[in-house]
């Protein structure tokens, strides 16, 4: 019998995502890409001041899921104030760099990562490693056996995309997002297992053990965080 990826109501749980990289790798195109396939990119996108979200729904395997995703500013001076709020239960992260743009990579590993494990439990985030820009092939500065390096030091999987052509955006997003749920439903699945054992010791306690019925109850809780 296959997991329930919906909650009690009916509604797709919702997961909160974030993008990190240096300004002008697209991270604003991409998600623009995302929640308005058909429209015209505007090439003329300012960088994103402060932070911004956006909600879209996504298919994974075990079902549509909602995902909101947070875009904030490459640039120093507004991260380091906004990124412990940016990372707030957070469950996936894309990390974004430009293929024709080798210190926008350097960054991810010299900076990113850095900023990541000082705001956000590493461990227990599911990360995507993203090199934008694709269609820039004839200017390219990052290999792609650069960056399969970087996804095994830090356990990750990878994709290339162009937020101009849209090549692989939607793949990226619902590859991060499909990690992350598969996580949310394990994590269910281990609650739920350690809630029949209760519930079966239960049925030799008296009905005033309200504890242990509060703590069964709380398996239910939506598996999003945000």
């Amino acid at each position: 019998m296959s997991s329930r990826p919906t909650s009690t109501g009916g509604k797709p749980p919702l997961y909160k995502i974030v993008m990190l990289g240096d300004s002008g790798v697209g991270k604003t195109s991409l998600v623009a890409r995302l929640t308005n396939p058909d429209r015209p990119l505007n090439h003329d996108i300012s960088a994103t001041m402060g932070i911004e979200f956006d909600t879209q729904m996504l298919d994974t395997e075990h079902g549509k899921v909602k995902a909101q995703i947070w875009d904030t500013a490459g640039q120093e001076r507004f991260a380091r104030v906004l990124l412990p709020t940016y990372f707030r239960k957070a469950k996936g992260v894309i990390l974004v760099y430009d293929i024709s743009n080798a210190k926008s990579f350097e960054s991810l590993s010299e900076r990113w990562m850095a900023q990541l494990n000082d705001h956000a439990s590493s461990d227990d985030l599911a990360k995507l490693l993203v090199g934008n820009k694709s269609d820039l092939e004839a200017s390219r500065e990052v290999t792609q056996e650069k960056a399969e390096q970087f996804c095994q030091e830090y356990g990750m999987e990878m994709l290339e995309t162009s937020a101009k052509s849209g090549e692989n955006v939607l793949k990226a997003f619902e590859k991060l997002i499909g990690i992350v749920h598969d996580r949310a439903l394990a994590a269910s699945k281990n609650k739920t297992g350690i809630k029949g054992i209760n519930g079966s010791q239960q049925n030799t306690v008296k009905l005033d053990d309200h504890n242990g019925a509060q703590d069964a109850s709380s398996g239910d809780a939506s598996a999003c965080g945000c």
